[in-house]
């Protein structure tokens, strides 16, 4: 799934969320249970900006990187659980959450760092508001989220190569063409993009690994052509295999 489709979804639930929450919570009828007004401003306040950074996820992520994004996200779902909202509000958004990374970031963190992050954060929460029985249950479906997932991720990943690999002597460029790792001047990024064509990587698939749009890995596969005198995917990964760009 496009990172962009996935992030926008998840923005629609979050503010399904907070209107419900914010509903719930100024309609409840026991006056001694019922938060106050600030509280229940705080949620929504909270809720919405989780939402926001769903929406541009993929802005956010090319402009600060996908740790900040992720950091962002985990003090925000972190507050709403320090705000009151630990259970089920606060677990729903990490599931959630951890869901999203696993998919963007699974193959380059792993599963099973991601799931532990997430249930020590929520556990920290839970020990912070005096709640371990609801920290164990929550570790348990969190857990399940991880594994669910990773399936998940795995199986966007075997969509198969984004193109059939030419034999290196018919997709090499012609020598005048042929440049040497010095001079490819690769930015970082460029980089990254380029490893993940040679793998076999589709451009939505280097999106969502990258955390990026899909428009911004055809600009830096423009880039790439260019730098490296080239005029195809083939043609750039046979150059790349053949001179150890990457």
């Amino acid at each position: 799934m496009h990172s962009n489709k996935l992030g926008h979804t998840l923005a629609a639930g979050v503010a399904i969320v907070a209107a419900f929450n914010t509903l719930a919570a100024l309609s409840l009828p026991v006056s001694e249970r019922r938060p106050s007004l600030g509280t229940t401003l705080l949620w929504l306040a909270l809720l919405l900006t989780h939402a926001a950074l769903y929406w541009w996820g993929a802005r956010v992520r090319e402009r600060f990187g996908l740790r900040a994004y992720v950091a962002a996200q985990a003090t925000l779902i972190f507050a709403v659980g320090l705000a009151g909202a630990l259970f089920p509000v606060g677990l729903a958004l990490l599931m959630a959450f951890t869901a999203e990374v696993i998919v963007l970031a699974g193959a380059r963190w792993g599963t099973i760092p991601i799931a532990v992050g997430a249930i020590s954060l929520f556990v920290v929460s839970s020990l912070i508001a005096s709640d371990l029985y609801r920290a164990a249950t929550a570790g348990l479906l969190l857990a399940i989220t991880g594994v669910i997932a990773h399936a998940i991720a795995a199986l966007l990943r075997r969509e198969g190569p984004a193109l059939p690999f030419a034999p290196v002597q018919s997709a090499t460029p012609p020598t005048a063409h042929v440049v040497s790792a010095e001079s490819a001047d690769l930015t970082p990024r460029e980089a990254e993009v380029l490893k993940a064509l040679v793998s076999g990587a589709r451009s939505s698939q280097i999106a969502a690994q990258l955390g990026i749009t899909e428009r911004t890995v055809k600009s830096h596969l423009a880039n790439i052509y260019q730098k490296l005198g080239v005029d195809s995917r083939a043609a750039a990964v046979a150059l790349a295999m053949q001179r150890r760009l990457v």
